[in-house]
């Protein structure tokens, strides 16, 4: 079936005919381009965090207009200019993962190609079930678990940093915390992450994505590690959605005073990766 096909179509199965072929052909096509692309050379194709593919209305109108205009559609795709908006939910990736792959089948368009097409929008909370199984996927294929285009982080100093990409990033810490593992240096990394986590809290910050708890020196290794991470999550999640700066009305002090928390998050996140380099660089000095 179709990647186009709709549910709606069920509505039509007597095929009643449609007032817009009582028009000449090539009148009818131009109805059918004007319709779809609004005058664009190239269209926008939504998907939402389900997978689903939005499409013009015209080609809910019947079945035959359905059939004619799929061929609009499809060249549209092939047109490298056509790019695609798409919602992923609590960072779940498979709806979108599915769709684009069923693009790819029926269109003969390379998944790559589709990829680097398609701007993400993250809607929803952080699941960080949804959020490893993304990461851990891309870290052992790429190609198969493609991190999407998206918007990057615009703090000064650290432009265009990610949670999956960039020192900043959860993928990068993941990568580390592997490394001290196979090293059995886990001891290091944890005394590393109970500083980070400390320094945090200690600064008694007001954004989201901080730590909870206060004494990390008593917690275990697990609980220091998981914090880690979510706090990686959260804070990455906050600042790209700007829900603490632009979710509401603040004033002028207020808001430098939140830029100011994300800035000394950020830094506090550098200083902890750069502790685990110097760590990591005298392995390959001994």
């Amino acid at each position: 079936m179709s990647f186009f096909q709709n549910s709606i179509d069920s509505l039509f199965e007597e095929n009643v005919p449609s007032p817009l072929y009582l028009l000449p052909a090539e009148l009818r096509n131009m109805i059918c381009h004007e319709a779809i692309f609004e005058g664009a050379k190239n269209i926008t194709i939504s998907i939402s965090e389900t997978g689903k593919i939005t499409l013009p209305t015209l080609m809910a109108v019947s079945k035959q207009i359905h059939s004619e205009t799929y061929g609009y559609i499809v060249a549209a795709l092939r047109e490298p200019a056509t790019i695609f908006e798409a919602k992923v939910r609590n960072y779940d990736t498979k709806p979108l993962l599915a769709t684009i792959k069923r693009i790819s089948q029926q269109t003969g368009i390379a998944q790559s190609e589709l990829v680097a097409r398609t701007q993400v929008r993250f809607v929803g909370a952080v699941d960080m079930g949804n959020l490893l199984v993304w990461i851990q996927g891309t870290i052992a294929n790429p190609t198969a678990t493609p991190i999407f285009p998206f918007e990057k982080m615009d703090t000064p100093s650290f432009s265009g940093e990610s949670v999956f990409e960039g020192r900043l990033s959860l993928k990068s810490h993941i990568i580390s915390y592997r490394e001290f593992e196979q090293r059995k240096e886990l001891q290091a990394w944890n005394r590393s992450a109970r500083e980070f986590l400390t320094n945090l809290e200690e600064a008694d910050l007001g954004v989201l994505g901080r730590p909870k708890g206060e004494h990390w020196r008593f917690e275990s290794d697990a609980a220091v590690q998981v914090a880690v991470f979510n706090t990686f999550a959260q804070w990455h999640d906050i600042f790209l959605r700007k829900k603490t700066i632009q979710a509401r009305v603040l004033g002028q002090r207020e808001r430098k005073r939140v830029e100011d928390e994300h800035v000394y998050v950020a830094s506090a996140m550098w200083q902890f990766g750069e502790r685990l380099q110097m760590m990591a660089q005298r392995w390959t000095t001994q």
